[in-house]
C-alpha cells in the first residue's frame, strides 16, 4: 500500500499503546514491548555521546549556521535528545535554533517518563541534566497519536510523532543535517530498521547530512548504503566492537523535500494583515523567531470581528475514523494549550474543562464505542454517563457525553492582545488602516499600498490573515474561484446574570453555553449559522433560537428557556447579543501555507494534472493563514506555527497530510486533475 496522502487509502488508524515503566534488577530502563534495556550498559549518556553526536561530527557541524536540524528513529527516554540539548547549551557558538524531530511508537505518559528519568539523575555526570529532565517533563504530552511540538527553552524545538515510524516518516516534512538511529535492536525491533525507513529517511536529507548508528549489523550496512548513505563501521561504544557513521550521498540523484534556506538576520522583516486570532499568532510566531513585524489592522483594537466574542470555546474533534478533521484538531488543540500557557499574565479564560453532550441515546452509544476504540487517555478525552457530565457541568444533563480536561474557554479579543504584548518592541502594530493591495516589486519584496496606493511597507514576506479581505486581496495571485470562501452569519446571546448559576463549565451539544465571562456578565449561548446573510443587527428570532436549543442543552431548564421563559418574544427583546462573521470553505477546513505561483504553473498546466501539491510552483514570500470557521481558537496557534516554519526553512509541526489538507493551492490542484 502505498502510504503517502492522497495516493491511496490511508493507513488504519491504530491506538497509542504507552510503554509501561519497567527496570531490570540493577535498576536500567527495560522495555516490556521489545525485552531491551532503554540505553547502554556503559552508562545513559556515554552511548550518546559518542555513536550519535561524535558519530555526526557534533557539536563541531553545528557551528556558524542558523539552525540545525536532527531527525532520531526511536525516542525512548530521551536520553539523545538530553545529550543533545545539553551540548548545544554548553556550545558558545551554537545554532539559533535547534530542531529535534523523533518518533515513538510506545511512547510514555508524562508521569510515567518522570518515574523513569528522575532516578537516574543519581548516577556519575547525569546530575547536570537535572533543569532539562525537569523541563521535558513539564512539556511532555500525553500518548496521543501524531505529532507533538514542544518549545522547550528558547531556541530548543522537540517535534515528537506518536506512531508508527514509517508512517510519520514518509509524511514528514523536515531539511535533516544529521540522523540517529537508535530504537531497540534490529533483533529485537526490526520494524525499525527496514529499507523502506532508510529510504524515508534519504529523502529527509539535506546535502551534507550524515547518519550514525550504534549497530554493524551487516544486513543494515548494506540496506542503507543501497539508500544512499555511505556508512562505514567505526570502533564501537564500550563492549560494542563497531558502530556505524558515515554521510548522506547517494550515487545519483534522489528525490527529496528540499526547504528552503533560512533567511538571513537582517532579511527578517514581515508585513502581516489582520490582527484577529490568525494574524496575533502569527506576529507572535515570527517575532519568537528574530523577525520584525509590521502588522495593519483597520479596526481601531485587536481582535475586533469574529475575535471580538466576549467568550469561544476550545476543544478538539473526534470521528470513528480518526479523519483529517479530528487529527487536525488534535494537533491544533494541544499546541494551543501549550502556546497560551506561556502568556504574560496567564491564559485569559479557563482551561479547565468542557463537555460535549449527545443529542440522542444513539449518539451516546457511538461514542461511548469511538472512546473505546481510540483508547485515549484520560487526560485528553473521556466518556461520562449522564450523572457524571451532569455533576461535571454543576446542571442536569439528558444524556452521557465527552468530557475534556483541558478543554475550556476564553476571551478571544484579550487573547489577541496577550500575544501581542508577547511579540514585544519587534512588533509594529498600526490600527485603523487598511490595507487594501498586496503588490510585488521587480526585486521579489512585497509592498502594502492603503486605498490611495500610498505605500504602508515593505517587506521580504507577506502574509494575509484577515479572513473578511483575503479574497480580495489575494485575487490578484490566485483567482477567488480557487479561494471559495463564504461568510457565514452567527449571533450569539447573552444570558441574564443571574441565569444559570451552578454551571460550571461550557456544554456542547447542538449549539453550546458557556459560564459568565471575565467581567462578571452572564451566560454566553449560541450560535447560529446563517449563510448568505450580510445583516449585523442582533435579531430577536436568532436569540429564540439559541434558547431553543439551549432549552434542549439543559432539560432541567426548559421552562424557564423554552417558549414561555427566555424565548418569550418580550423577554427574548430584552437580551443583549452580538453577530459576528466567520469565514468557511466548502471541506470547513482553514487555508494556511504559502501561496501558488500561477504565472509559472500555467505554462506546465498539463504536466500537473497528474501532480501533486508539492509539485506546484509556489510564489515566493507570499502566505496566508485564515478561513478558520468557529474553530478559530484550535487553529490559529497552529497556522501560524506551520507558516512560520515553512517561511524558516524549519521542520513543519505536522505531517504533510494534514499540510496538503489545509494548502491554499488545494482547490487549484482539484481543478487540474479534473482537467
Amino acid at each position: 500500500m502505498n502510504r503517502r496522502a492522497g495516493m491511496g487509502p490511508r493507513v488504519p488508524f491504530e491506538p497509542i499503546t504507552p510503554a509501561q515503566p519497567s527496570t531490570t534488577e540493577d535498576g536500567t530502563p527495560y522495555s516490556e514491548a521489545f525485552e531491551d534495556v532503554y540505553h547502554s550498559v556503559g552508562g545513559p549518556l556515554g552511548q550518546a555521546r559518542y555513536v550519535f553526536l561524535g558519530g555526526n561530527g557534533l557539536p563541531e557541524r553545528w557551528r556558524g549556521r542558523e539552525q540545525f536540524v536532527i531527525v532520531e528513529t526511536g525516542f525512548g527516554l530521551g536520553l539523545n535528545f538530553l545529550a543533545t540539548w545539553a551540548a548545544w547549551r554548553d556550545d558558545p557558538q551554537r545554532p539559533a535554533r535547534l530542531h529535534f524531530v523523533s518518533v515513538e511508537k510506545y511512547p510514555f505518559r508524562p508521569q510515567d517518563l518522570r518515574r523513569m528519568l528522575e532516578p537516574m539523575l543519581v548516577q556519575p555526570g547525569m546530575s547536570e541534566l537535572a533543569p532539562l529532565v525537569q523541563r521535558l517533563c513539564d512539556g511532555w504530552p500525553a500518548p496521543v497519536a501524531g505529532w507533538h511540538r514542544l518549545e522547550l527553552a528558547p531556541g530548543v524545538v522537540l517535534s515528537v510523532g506518536f506512531g508508527d515510524a514509517l508512517d510519520l516518516l514518509t509524511l514528514l516534512r523536515v531539511g535533516a543535517d544529521a540522523f540517529y538511529l537508535d530504537g531497540f535492536s534490529p533483533a529485537k525491533n526490526p520494524d525499525i530498521w527496514t529499507p523502506d525507513i532508510f529510504k524515508a529517511l534519504g529523502r529527509l536529507a539535506r546535502d551534507g547530512a550524515t547518519l550514525a548508528t550504534y549497530t554493524a549489523v551487516g544486513q543494515i550496512r548494506r540496506d542503507l548504503i543501497a539508500s544512499g548513505f555511505q556508512v562505514a563501521r567505526h570502533h564501537g561504544y564500550g563492549p560494542k566492537r563497531s558502530m556505524l557513521a558515515g554521510p548522506y550521498a547517494p550515487p545519483y540523484r534522489m528525490r527529496r523535500y528540499d526547504p528552503p534556506v533560512a533567511p538571513s538576520p537582517r532579511a527578517r522583516e514581515a508585513i502581516v494583515v489582520g490582527a484577529g486570532m490568525a494574524g496575533a499568532a502569527m506576529a507572535r510566531c515570527l517575532v519568537a523567531r528574530g523577525w520584525r513585524v509590521r502588522l495593519f489592522e483597520r479596526a481601531q483594537a485587536p481582535g475586533s470581528a469574529a475575535s471580538g466574542n466576549p467568550a469561544g470555546v476550545f476543544h478538539p474533534q473526534l470521528s470513528a475514523d480518526d479523519n483529517i478533521l479530528s487529527r487536525l484538531t488534535r494537533a491544533g488543540f494541544l499546541y494551543a494549550l501549550s502556546q497560551w500557557r506561556t502568556l504574560p499574565g496567564g491564559l485569559p479564560g479557563r482551561a479547565d474543562g468542557l463537555l460535549q453532550v449527545a443529542t440522542s441515546d444513539d449518539e451516546a452509544l457511538a461514542l461511548q464505542h469511538l472512546l473505546g476504540t481510540h483508547a485515549y487517555p484520560e487526560s485528553y478525552a473521556k466518556w461520562v454517563d449522564v450523572a457524571q457530565a451532569s455533576a461535571l457541568a454543576g446542571e442536569t444533563l439528558a444524556h452521557s457525553g465527552v468530557w475534556y480536561p483541558e478543554g475550556g474557554w476564553l476571551a478571544p479579543a484579550m487573547l489577541c492582545r496577550a500575544e501581542l504584548v508577547a511579540a514585544g518592541a519587534s512588533l509594529d502594530a498600526r490600527y485603523g488602516v487598511s490595507v487594501e493591495r498586496l503588490a510585488r516589486r521587480e526585486d521579489g519584496r512585497w509592498t502594502a499600498l492603503d486605498e490611495t496606493g500610498r505605500v504602508l511597507a515593505e517587506a521580504d514576506v507577506a502574509i494575509v490573515t484577515a479572513a473578511d479581505v483575503s479574497q480580495k486581496l489575494l485575487s490578484p495571485y490566485l483567482s477567488s474561484e480557487f479561494v471559495p470562501l463564504k461568510r457565514v452569519r452567527g449571533q450569539l446571546t447573552f444570558l441574564p446574570p443571574d441565569a444559570l448559576p451552578g454551571l460550571r463549565v461550557p456544554v456542547c451539544g447542538d449549539g453550546y453555553v458557556a459560564p459568565s465571562p471575565l467581567g462578571g456578565a452572564g451566560p454566553i449561548t449560541g450560535a447560529t449559522y446563517g449563510f448568505d446573510d450580510p445583516s449585523p443587527d442582533v435579531r430577536l428570532a436568532d436569540h429564540q433560537a439559541n434558547l431553543r436549543r439551549l432549552a434542549v442543552l439543559l432539560p432541567a431548564h426548559a421552562e424557564a428557556f423554552g417558549d414561555n421563559g427566555l424565548a418569550n418574544e418580550h423577554a427574548a427583546e430584552a437580551l443583549g447579543g452580538r453577530t459576528a462573521f466567520r469565514a468557511l470553505l466548502p471541506d470547513r477546513l482553514p487555508m494556511a501555507g504559502q501561496l501558488p505561483d500561477m504565472n509559472a504553473i500555467e505554462p506546465r498546466r498539463r504536466r500537473l494534472t497528474g501532480g501533486h501539491l508539492r509539485d506546484l510552483p509556489r510564489l515566493d514570500g507570499l502566505y496566508a493563514s485564515f478561513a478558520f470557521g468557529s474553530r478559530g481558537l484550535v487553529f490559529a496557534s497552529l497556522c501560524a506555527e506551520l507558516v512560520a516554519s515553512q517561511i524558516e526553512g524549519e521542520p513543519w509541526p505536522i505531517g504533510s497530510d494534514l499540510a496538503d489538507a489545509i494548502d491554499p493551492a488545494r482547490y487549484l490542484m482539484h481543478a487540474l486533475r479534473k482537467a
